[in-house]
């Protein structure tokens, strides 16, 4: 079957399909919720390691995947924009319920990739009053220059942003199919780090760092979420609330402002 019509299929079976993702808690969501997005496609598996890691580093809450893809075509769900803002929204609404069932409990979310964009969204999408603690993306390929400030507003803490000039999917393939946001031919977040004019007081771009290789974080795509990197490193932005001492939170992160990506290339275009 040629790309367009199996593109025409989908689209046409989309309708059908239930409008709304949902997440699985168990017990362990009494003591607070990581929602974790995984990349286009789902196809990293990242929640493994993001559970493995906050469980070796003492988080007792949920780490909860939120599954918003549609296939397991990376491109198909990176250039359907809709669905990816679509599910962003819907988290939205399971992140209220849960905190209006658990008053006080603490709530963070973690992105990568095109789930980034799903987090931001559901960040941007949350009602006055609700906010979660702190928020990490990881080889983001959100538009680096994305504007954060109406999530930001729904974030007690930081928003970290893990970026690598190694990450070749960033690089090349997503140039192509475009930014989860729909920008052609720029950087991602991922790449260069996050320079939005809003809530830039929330964000913390951190640069990779050749040490953590050590850890399995080799400044690839999907290798930030490795369960060693998550412990030695993540964790100290997930097991402590926003309002704790900023020393403590943020020990073993070296922060970098991010570098200036190149001029923009004149054939660049967002997506409508």
């Amino acid at each position: 079957m040629k790309p367009e019509k199996l593109l025409l299929a989908l689209l046409a079976v989309l309708p059908l399909m239930p409008g709304c993702a949902t997440v699985a808690y168990s017990s362990k969501a009494q003591n607070g919720v990581t929602y974790y997005c995984p990349g286009a496609g789902n196809t990293d598996f990242g929640d493994a390691g993001i559970r493995a890691g906050l469980e070796a580093a003492g988080y007792k809450g949920e780490v909860a995947a939120y599954i918003w893809t549609i296939s397991f075509n990376v491109a198909l769900d990176q250039t359907l924009r809709f669905n990816a803002k679509g599910k962003g929204e819907n988290l939205a609404r399971l992140i209220e319920q849960f905190m209006d069932k658990h008053p006080g409990v603490p709530v963070n979310i973690v992105g990568l990739s095109a789930g980034t964009g799903v987090g931001i969204w559901a960040l941007e999408n949350l009602k006055e009053g609700y906010s979660v603690e702190n928020v990490v993306l990881l080889g983001s390929s959100l538009w680096y220059r994305y504007d954060v400030g109406k999530a930001a507003r729904h974030v007690k803490g930081k928003i970290y942003v893990y970026f690598s000039p190694n990450d070749a999917i960033l690089a090349g393939p997503m140039k192509i199919f475009g930014t989860i946001d729909g920008v052609f031919g720029e950087e991602g977040a991922g790449s260069v780090g996050l320079q939005s004019k809003g809530g830039a007081d929330r964000i913390v771009n951190i640069r990779w760092r050749p040490e953590w290789e050590k850890y399995g974080y080799y400044g690839g795509h999907t290798d930030g979420t490795s369960s060693a990197f998550v412990k030695a490193v993540l964790s100290h932005h997930l097991l402590t609330p926003a309002g704790a001492d900023a020393k403590t939170r943020d020990a073993a992160a070296a922060t970098a402002p991010a570098t200036t990506p190149p001029a923009a290339a004149s054939g660049s275009r967002r997506s409508q």
